[in-house]
């Protein structure tokens, strides 16, 4: 696991004791900045860059008030902000390594790791025994390809930290990309038996040997693995996916949860990476049905992760309304500043439950998170207006068993068009348009999708 920005210190405070706390004319800020520390803790993050931001009207140079609301700010997809706040603090306070190495992190998770690169080591210089700055280090080596020089640093960072499962884990990435399996394995298994309930180890080394053809080997790593933990949902999904047994209908709540808020703080730099063209496909269809923006529009963006599509659909919307069930993607999608409105919820039933007739749902690249399709079909043609439509991407499959879909090894659902097709129509739309198109590159190919347009028609087959 790469390190991220660290955990902040825990609270019990409620929101009905903050009010209360806040009303109070006699708290310093000392006190103001541990509620807020507490706050942010527990994800209340509106609440905690209030106070944050009050810390720092009083004390314009408080150097933790600047670092933590940075900590915060890229939180919410406010990066460059979030950069300007802990420069700030270490201005004011040079030896600050706990800001440093979060500016770094922040580099490093924004994708300019040649600034992340050079704060680590600024670290290391200051404090030579630092075993996370050579941990982050080696992460950042990897990312840029310097195989030989990553595994020389995390070797350091275990010799500091023999015990630390992340340092293992991390060295077994970077032997993985230097195509040293035996030594990748080993340094997953040893982070493994120091962390019997981590899932990044158990699911490195099963998709290390799943790719270089070990098949048996990445079974028995996953038997495993849902054996320590048989309620893990990213282990009871690809387990379902490779091992087999009863195939869900769609991806769980808590498998899409856990997965995207992990995999927030770096989506976009990796999507960028990947070629990742699914928010463009979707307002190139968008254009056709409505070729001139008028800002007139209610539109959901279904899925909406970290916003992507959300500066493709501002210019049409009077109303934009995102949906998701990562928080932390929530998060990013805020800084865009795009959305009216941003939701954590499952997607069917805020489509079943929402009040607002929709002039338009998109969704890119979410759907491939659901196999059975006719539920979310039929909550979107309830939530729909009279003249709604409907755009969203799948992944494309030419094969399937007669449910008309697959689950694969990676864990997400592929599609056959015929399938789409019929189950739209039973659901009450009318299918304008269906393209072949190639959503973005994964290993080096690429991934076939669907583009598909849509619009609600007012009789329903049986």
């Amino acid at each position: 696991m790469e390190s991220k920005i660290r955990r902040l210190t825990d609270s019990q405070v409620n929101s009905i004791q903050t009010k209360r706390f806040m009303r109070s004319k006699q708290i310093s800020n000392l006190d103001r900045l541990t509620l807020a520390i507490g706050l942010h803790q527990q994800g209340q993050l509106d609440e905690a860059e209030k106070i944050y931001r009050s810390v720092l009207k009083k004390q314009p140079s408080n150097p933790d008030a600047l670092h933590f609301l940075g900590v915060l700010l890229h939180q919410n997809g406010q990066s460059a902000d979030a950069i300007s706040c802990i420069n700030r603090a270490l201005r004011i306070n040079p030896q600050y390594l706990d800001a440093r190495m979060n500016l770094g992190n922040i580099y490093k998770e924004t994708g300019d790791m040649q600034k992340a690169a050079d704060i680590f080591r600024m670290v290391i210089a200051l404090t030579p025994d630092h075993a996370n700055a050579y941990n982050n280090l080696g992460v950042v080596l990897r990312n840029r390809n310097e195989l030989e020089e990553s595994v020389q640093v995390l070797q350091k960072a275990l010799e500091l930290a023999p015990d630390n499962p992340d340092v293992l884990h991390n060295l077994g990435n970077s032997y993985q990309d230097q195509d040293e399996i035996s030594k990748a394995a080993d340094a997953y298994q040893r982070s493994i038996d120091l962390k019997p309930y981590q899932k990044d180890a158990y699911e490195s080394l099963w998709k290390m040997l799943r790719r270089k053809g070990h098949q048996d080997a990445a079974t028995n790593v996953l038997i495993k693995w849902q054996a320590v933990d048989p309620e893990d949902p990213i282990a009871k999904h690809h387990y379902s996916a490779c091992v087999g047994g009863v195939i869900p209908d769609r991806a769980s709540d808590a498998y899409i949860q856990e997965t995207f808020d992990k995999f927030a703080a770096s989506f976009d730099d990796v999507l960028t990476k990947l070629d990742y063209r699914a928010p463009e496909l979707v307002a190139q269809a968008l254009a056709k049905v409505f070729p001139r923006p008028a800002s007139d529009l209610f539109i959901l963006d279904a899925g909406c992760g970290t916003g992507l599509c959300g500066p493709l659909l501002k210019p049409y919307a009077k109303a934009l309304i995102g949906v998701d069930l990562s928080s932390a993607m929530l998060n990013k999608a805020k800084g865009r500043k795009c959305y009216g409105k941003l939701t954590e919820a499952d997607l069917v039933e805020f489509l079943n439950h929402d009040s607002i007739a929709l002039d338009l749902i998109v969704s890119a690249d979410t759907l491939c998170y659901f196999g059975e399709l006719r539920t979310f079909f039929q909550a979107a043609q309830h939530a729909l207006g009279v003249t709604g439509y409907l755009i969203f991407t799948l992944e494309k499959t030419e094969t399937s068993d007669d449910k008309g879909f697959k689950l694969h090894h990676h864990g997400r659902y592929s599609h056959t068009e015929a399938y789409v097709s019929a189950t739209l129509a039973v659901c009450g739309f009318t299918l304008q348009s269906i393209e072949h198109v190639i959503l973005r590159q994964e290993a080096g190919e690429p991934v076939a999708g669907l583009l598909i347009t849509a619009a609600k028609c007012t009789e329903i087959n049986s």
